[in-house]
């Protein structure tokens, strides 16, 4: 039996199943040698296949001294590798196997491998352990910014420029998140991660990026302003969408924060006399308040039809420990376009004045088609 073990991002973060059948194993093939010490309580009497590490009762696996790897031989460095599962799927025959990995190589670490490999024999018979993906770890890091997602692998061998940079173009264009893994390539080549530069460069570098390294270091940036130097071979990056923000000291991908609305007797006879035309078109020249925006070109919607947004994107903010959320900060539904995208939306769904309670979660829809449509 084979217990394929994925350590993750960090040897802390492995689940308690996976840390049982480690318990259980008599012998420990470690696959991309990672340092099991904090383990060693509960290692000391297996046997242990690994590759380099010196311990009385590991077993050394690989090439002989004598045979030199060259940085750029990927068909040699494939086969020590495929070697180290070999051996497990061998002697799990008559043995309790413990493979274990990280996932520096592959978001999935070696499922893959194990699957096509054992495909090969008979009667192999293995289970699968996940532990917390680089993409949950680096998530969790930078707070929330992940919502609907896509994770590429940079540097994937059998993956052309062309069509890595497909990949990217499309996930940009249908705003998604992008979880990006294994961004340097063998030898600290940056080829593929100059490509990632130029598509974005191209579509929107305002985006923002967190780049999470280990020990739960990251930063955030806007993509142009990225420094280079914080991307390491075994970094994980997240590019948000046009969605994404920094609140605090955090990255959101603004989601599903929904609060329940509420009024003010302003607002409501505000919206009566929307429903009737008598509200203004434009700026409202008449109005005592002008300018009430740094940026205002529209007075259209003097109150907010999706108020409480409750999302910090667009400017607003809560009052801290009042439970008030403040608008006045936020300019977005004050610009012309947005202006007029949303009082075409609200021809469709705003047909009386408690349509702003009843179809709260329509208006926050229509909101959130609104941004996507008009955010640069």
């Amino acid at each position: 039996m084979i217990n394929l073990i994925s350590m993750g991002s960090d040897i802390g973060n492995i689940t308690i199943n996976a840390f049982n059948a480690i318990i259980e194993a008599d012998i420990i093939v470690n696959y991309d040698n990672i340092d099991l010490s904090d383990l060693d309580t509960y290692l000391k009497d297996k046997e242990i296949i690994s590759n380099g590490l010196e311990k009385s009762n590991e077993v050394i696996v690989g090439l002989d001294e004598s045979e030199s790897i060259e940085e750029n031989d990927i068909y040699s460095k494939l086969e020590e590798s495929y070697s180290k599962i070999e051996l497990a799927i061998s002697r799990s025959q008559d043995n309790n196997v413990a493979l274990i990995c990280s996932n520096r190589s592959n978001i999935y670490g070696i499922a893959n491998l194990l699957i096509q490999m054992s495909s090969k024999y008979n009667d192999v018979e293995f289970k699968i352990y996940p532990a917390v993906s680089p993409i949950d770890y680096s998530s969790a890091v930078l707070g929330a910014p992940l919502n609907d997602f896509v994770a590429i692998d940079l540097n994937n061998p059998l993956v052309s420029d062309k069509e890595l940079k497909n990949k990217i173009r499309l996930a940009l264009k249908n705003d998604f998140a992008l979880f990006i893994h294994n961004p340097i390539g063998d030898s600290g080549d940056k080829a593929n991660f100059n490509i990632l530069k130029e598509v974005i460069d191209d579509f929107n570098n305002e985006l923002l990026v967190g780049i999470v390294n280990e020990g739960y270091r990251y930063e955030i940036s806007k993509f142009n302003d990225i420094n280079d130097e914080s991307v390491k071979e075994n970094s994980s990056l997240i590019i948000g969408n046009k969605l994404t923000h920094k609140l605090e000291d955090y990255m959101v991908t603004s989601s599903d924060y929904i609060v329940k609305p509420k009024f003010i007797s302003q607002n409501i006879d505000f919206f009566e006399r929307y429903l009737k035309d008598e509200t203004p078109k434009g700026l409202d020249y008449d109005c005592e308040y002008l300018p009430c925006h740094k940026e205002l070109e529209a007075c259209d919607f003097c109150y907010c039809p999706f108020y409480p947004c409750a999302d910090g994107l667009t400017g607003g903010e809560w009052i801290k420990d009042k439970d008030v959320w403040s608008c006045q900060h936020c300019d977005w539904i004050h610009l012309e376009e947005p202006c007029q995208a949303v009082r075409k939306g609200l021809e469709d769904i705003l047909e009386d004045k408690n349509d702003l309670k009843s179809k709260h979660m329509e208006l926050l829809k229509l909101r959130r088609e609104c941004l996507l449509k008009t955010l640069k």
